[in-house]
């Protein structure tokens, strides 16, 4: 049987101090701590990788941060560095996450997979909420701006970020099955587990990371992470939109 290496080694317990980080936060009610780690991460991106920092990322993670800081203006602030510390590390990644593919018929995939997922995933979220919410159908502005939020702070932060610690620990080499699952995990896990607050009932846990958490993530894996982003926000203003909140 052939040994776990070294960086499969150090991938297993980055993922295990992930999930320790995301169940600590979430029964103590410490949100803090992530944002404690998502400004060290940015900090040590930025400034190792700063010759990968290109003027495009820079407008569009401001672009992006404006928008979400309409609704949450701390998290807001944070897509800005989280979005260049990400990309600057994906330009040497061998595996990297990018926002966008510019390819022939990229634009329709996006889109598709961005009313597909986001609608099919919206309205399987719909059917949960309605055991203990109200419905209260209505619509406002800033509806949009929560959406949009969530779908940036989060895809960003909880996944783009987290994939590139996770390959920043592996030292960039070419991921094996094992070490793929692992950044999956880092990349689902602690998502999921920010959702819950006090304590962590385990069938919502295995329900939130199947339904939601695994396919935000495949779709940044496998498509881009505007199509992450975008499904993910749909998500969240159909919900808006039927309960109100």
């Amino acid at each position: 049987m052939e040994k776990p290496s070294s960086a499969t080694i150090r991938l297993f317990f980055l993922t295990l101090n992930l999930i320790g980080l995301g169940i600590l936060s979430a029964i103590l009610k410490i949100t803090i701590l992530w944002f404690i780690l998502f400004a060290v991460l940015c900090l040590y991106f930025l400034i190792r990788y700063h010759r990968n920092i290109r003027r495009a990322d820079i407008i569009l993670g401001a672009v992006m941060a404006l928008t979400a800081m309409v609704s949450n203006p701390l998290m807001g602030f944070f897509v800005f560095p989280g979005y260049v510390a990400a990309m600057a590390k994906m330009r040497d990644a061998q595996h990297p996450i990018v926002l966008f593919h510019h390819q022939k018929q990229e634009l329709w995939k996006t889109i598709g997979w961005i009313l597909v997922a986001g609608s099919g995933l919206g309205i399987f979220n719909l059917g949960l909420g309605l055991g203990h919410l109200t419905a209260a159908p209505s619509f406002r502005f800033i509806f949009l701006f929560d959406a949009l939020r969530a779908g940036l702070f989060e895809e960003i932060l909880f996944r783009v970020l987290l994939y590139a610690f996770c390959i920043e620990v592996t030292g960039d080499t070419k991921l094996n099955r094992v070490q793929s699952f692992f950044c999956l995990v880092s990349m689902i896990m602690p998502h999921v587990l920010i959702h819950f607050s006090g304590t962590i009932d385990i069938g919502s846990l295995i329900v939130m990371t199947l339904a939601f958490g695994l396919p935000f993530a495949l779709l940044q894996w496998k498509v881009n992470l505007t199509s992450a982003i975008g499904a993910h926000a749909l998500v969240d203003f159909i919900r808006f939109l039927v309960f109100g909140a």
